[in-house]
């Protein structure tokens, strides 16, 4: 309701009025004020009376294996591919520009349709997931049937869930290593992000020598609600704030440091939060390498929907299959044209869709 009522002032005001004087500027700033302290005050009343009424929340269920080891290079030695395509550009190219490996999960066949037919005919792009639920052996057969007809996935017999992404990752990083060792950049991302080949090509070709490349967020505390997947217990993760780390939703990393970051990680503990790990604990803090910002690359979505919007945005997240392939039409027709002045209010670190 609350997001309805939102984008009704945004038309009415901001398309229809705002450009036509002064007075109509006045007139909306106030109930963009007032929507803004509706919308939190509800939000705070929720959180805060949904928990008073749930369970107590399991113990560290999917993390007891952290608490046994939290050695890297002991997981990544233990498990094996299981479903691989046969072959890959990557076999008889001397240089690959960029090698795109999405986060999937194995019941997530909508999503991946999704990107298949959108962004991913015009980029070279896999899908990685592991195993999940109490039909593996089901579920291995139909992802073995899919990635047999498409080519495109990489299936690892591991748990397939939120909070192993940074085994996840740290496969994907050794898969790279190990099949496409020439790559200039890894793109990791996810099954509902959104990416804008035209743009990614433009942000690559102005960041060739970046390390590390991604949305930057700084001074962000840890999640102790035990009840959100965000969920970093103190035994993990002592510290109270995470000084810098790139977003997960999308992230690039320089293939030339790619042996580096990946031999560090067997030194340092894990966490259950793969781009604090990767991007802040191993990266930047072991490694020593640079984070670099590009709001390009951006977690959220756009919420005012103009079609340019999605042309100055190499990835945005969290669509659904649905709004994925209605969305990708304003992508192909703006392709890197993007809003001009208007591009750094049509994303914001406050409003997440």
């Amino acid at each position: 309701m609350l997001h309805l009522l939102f984008r009704i002032i945004v038309k009415k005001f901001v398309y229809g009025k705002v450009f036509g004087g002064r007075r109509n500027i006045l007139l909306v700033l106030p109930l963009l004020a007032s929507f803004f302290v509706v919308w939190y005050t509800w939000w705070w009343l929720v959180l805060v009376t949904s928990k008073a009424l749930l369970p107590p929340p399991p113990p560290d269920q999917n993390l007891h294996h952290f608490r046994q080891n939290r050695n890297l290079e002991h997981y990544i030695n233990n498990i094996p591919v299981l479903v691989e395509p046969s072959s890959t550009p990557c076999a008889t190219a001397d240089e690959v520009p960029v090698i795109v490996l999405v986060s999937s999960a194995p019941h997530r066949f909508e999503h991946r349709q999704a990107v298949r037919q959108t962004w991913a005919k015009h980029q070279l792009t896999y899908f990685v997931l592991g195993l999940y639920g109490d039909e593996m052996d089901e579920q291995l057969v139909d992802n073995y049937v899919e990635a047999k007809q498409y080519g495109d996935m990489v299936v690892f017999d591991f748990h397939d869930h939120y909070q192993n992404l940074t085994l996840k990752t740290a496969l994907m990083l050794h898969w790279t290593l190990d099949r496409c060792p020439q790559v200039m950049f890894l793109f990791k991302t996810d099954d509902d992000v959104l990416v804008n080949p035209w743009t990614l090509k433009t942000v690559l070709k102005e960041n060739q020598n970046a390390k590390l490349l991604g949305y930057k967020i700084w001074d962000r505390p840890v999640h102790r609600d035990e009840y959100t997947k965000w969920y970093m217990p103190r035994w993990l993760y002592p510290q109270e704030t995470i000084p810098q780390y790139l977003s997960g939703t999308g992230y690039l990393i320089n293939g030339e440091y790619l042996p580096r970051i990946l031999k560090k990680a067997y030194k340092v503990p894990l966490v259950n939060l793969e781009d604090v790990y990767f991007t802040y604990l191993v990266a930047y803090k072991t490694v020593g390498l640079k984070l670099s910002h590009d709001r390009r690359l951006n977690p959220y979505k756009p919420w005012v929907p103009l079609s340019c919007a999605y042309g100055g945005l190499a990835s945005t997240h969290s669509f659904s299959p649905d709004e994925m392939v209605a969305t990708w039409p304003k992508i192909e027709t703006n392709r890197d044209d993007s809003c001009g002045f208007l591009d750094s209010y049509m994303t914001s670190d406050f409003i997440l869709f």
